[in-house]
């Protein structure tokens, strides 16, 4: 699987009312740690089918970060049905996803 970028906040709430389960990478250029954590995820996301991975670039889609009150990069935020359920920013806890995952799924 590879990470869907999405390009408008429009496309990002389509996504979110068509998908159950949403992980958004946001993310900023120039960020050795949003690419790290980038890595991580697409490693990740090979042991769970049942969720959605997309990636925003928070300076192309800046409605996202202002919407969603995202003041630093890299955040993941996990969402099911629409709603958050789960954020991590800069150095991710993996397994505290996992749980959340599980639990909610």
């Amino acid at each position: 699987m590879n990470m869907e970028k999405v390009t408008s906040y429009e496309e990002m709430g389509r996504i979110l009312a068509n998908e159950r389960a949403v992980l958004v990478l946001l993310k900023s250029r120039q960020c050795s740690v949003c690419d790290a954590v980038g890595a991580q995820l697409l490693e990740w996301e090979k042991g769970v089918q049942e969720v959605s991975v997309k990636s925003v670039q928070i300076e192309e889609v800046p409605e996202v970060s202002g919407q969603w009150t995202v003041f630093t990069a890299p955040t993941l935020v996990f969402f099911v049905e629409e709603k958050e359920v789960w954020r991590g920013s800069r150095f991710i806890r993996w397994d505290e996803l996992d749980r959340v995952i599980e639990r909610v799924m």
